[in-house]
């Protein structure tokens, strides 16, 4: 194998290296935004919860208040009708109370509905509380483990980064600058690996010429991508 292909393997060993674990760390505030929107989320369900249970137990007592007002209301016809001698009157104000004892009627039924309700939304809530409080414990240790992971990867590319000098060193300028362009695609690699006449970048076929260039270790571009060529396969 020629010397160029050797030194610019290395090269480009070390660049793919770095190329992934910068890959790898620009996934991390992703992961933590995640982490933190699931965590708000959480929040927001306690939050509307309670909410739901707070409105049930206001209806509750609004509901208990409203019985108490027509209780009362009974109260005063009772009150209204042993002053009541005529028996046309007496009979209209015994209606009114039973019309009032049928409207509390409906009320406290209603009233048990709201309980059960109310029951069912407490629950929802020490669920929903209990789950937040969980995840509030963890969510700090993931978000460490990330912060300590990006420090590790930042570590690593500056050591993968001090060796990758020495090896630019090796690589004449020229092929330097058509490597770089290449690795600044950012797809693939710059020096592509050919197998029985298939570019291992594009995976299509070379052309014969390019192909036998290829073999003889002859500085040679892909027909299709544009990527420098090397083969392990022996030129006929």
């Amino acid at each position: 194998m020629k010397q160029w292909i050797t030194d610019l393997l290395a090269l480009q060993e070390v660049d793919l290296r770095i190329r992934g674990l910068r890959t790898r760390l620009s996934l991390i505030p992703g992961e933590i935004a995640k982490i933190e929107k699931e965590f708000e989320n959480e929040k927001n369900k306690v939050t509307h919860s309670k909410e739901t249970a707070l409105s049930i137990e206001l209806e509750i007592k609004k509901k208990e208040s409203e019985i108490k007002e027509q209780n009362e209301q009974i109260r005063k016809y009772q009150t209204q009708s042993a002053m009541i001698k005529k028996n046309e009157e007496y009979r209209a104000m015994m209606n009114e109370i039973e019309g009032v004892k049928k409207k509390i009627s409906g009320m406290e039924t209603e009233q048990l509905v709201l309980m059960e309700k109310i029951e069912t939304a407490r629950n929802v809530f020490k669920t929903e509380e209990k789950i937040y409080k969980d995840r509030q414990t963890s969510i700090e240790d993931e978000k460490n483990e990330l912060k300590e992971l990006e420090g590790k990867i930042n570590s690593e590319i500056e050591k993968q980064n001090s060796g990758r000098e020495q090896l630019i060193a090796n690589v004449p300028p020229g092929l330097l600058s058509i490597y770089t362009r290449l690795l600044g695609k950012k797809v693939g690699t710059p020096l592509a690996e050919v197998h029985q006449g298939i570019c291992g970048n594009c995976h299509l076929k070379l052309t014969p010429q390019t192909s036998n260039s290829v073999r003889k270790g002859v500085q040679v571009h892909c027909d299709n991508c544009g990527h420098l060529l090397y083969t392990n396969e022996i030129a006929e």
